[in-house]
């Protein structure tokens, strides 16, 4: 097994839920907006491990638009969603040059303890997720999303929670169920109350427990008009 396989399970917790043995397979390697797989393509019998990097995850309705379901990075799965089926029903790109674990899910049939935490974890995130944009305000759901991507960088890193959003604005706000001018104004007020700091595409959060309080807030204070400037600090890319 290759030395960094172990060092990734040692490294992310969703990771210590497998054997030292599943981790260590098939490595891959995708450039930015590579695709890993798109919705209709034959399952194969893997799941990934992203070992570095981050994915953009959707699926497509009935209308042809995107519904972007997740930004999974490093020490997140792949292709849970897609076991028992015979074709993904999701497409998963590359938000940036990644790399990939490719783990046998006959390997996993063989640790069906493990297999069931691994299912379980996938279906918890995603009721997380609807349960958290139900009735929450642009604020809310911001603020919980910053803190979110701050607390796996922490987490991955063990470094002050400054990080790059590798994803744009349109695909934070298709993936808030907001709109982008709203992801703008929200992430402008931010900054500007000197809760966070942009540069570029790397934010810092300056005041975690405040936009704790936001994110959790059961009827947090709405922005006022004058603090809704169409303004976002970098560039966005699709």
């Amino acid at each position: 097994m290759h030395n960094d396989t172990t060092l990734a399970a040692r490294a992310f917790p969703h990771a210590q839920l497998l054997p030292d043995h599943a981790v260590g397979g098939q490595r891959q390697w995708l450039r930015r907006n590579a695709s890993l797989y798109r919705a209709g393509d034959p399952v194969a019998d893997y799941v990934f491990f992203i070992h570095a990097g981050s994915f953009k995850h959707y699926r497509t309705d009935e209308t042809g638009e995107r519904k972007i379901t997740g930004f999974p990075a490093s020490g997140d799965f792949l292709a849970l969603d897609s076991i028992g089926l015979d074709r993904h029903a999701c497409t998963a790109v590359a938000l940036e040059d990644s790399e990939v674990y490719a783990i046998s899910c006959a390997v996993l049939r063989q640790q069906l303890t493990i297999l069931h935490r691994l299912l379980a974890l996938g279906i918890r995130e995603m009721r997380t997720s609807t349960v958290q944009w139900h009735n929450t305000t642009a604020e809310q759901r911001l603020a919980a999303f910053l803190l979110d991507r701050a607390r796996r960088h922490s987490r991955l890193e063990g470094a002050p929670p400054r990080y790059r959003l590798p994803m744009s604005r349109c695909d934070i706000g298709n993936h808030l169920h907001l709109s982008p001018e709203s992801v703008s104004r929200v992430m402008h007020h931010f900054k500007q109350t000197g809760l966070i700091l942009l540069e570029n595409r790397y934010i810092a959060l300056l005041d975690a427990s405040a936009m704790e309080l936001i994110a959790t807030a059961a009827h947090p204070a709405p922005l006022h008009a004058a603090q809704h400037p169409l303004a976002f600090s970098h560039s966005s890319t699709s």
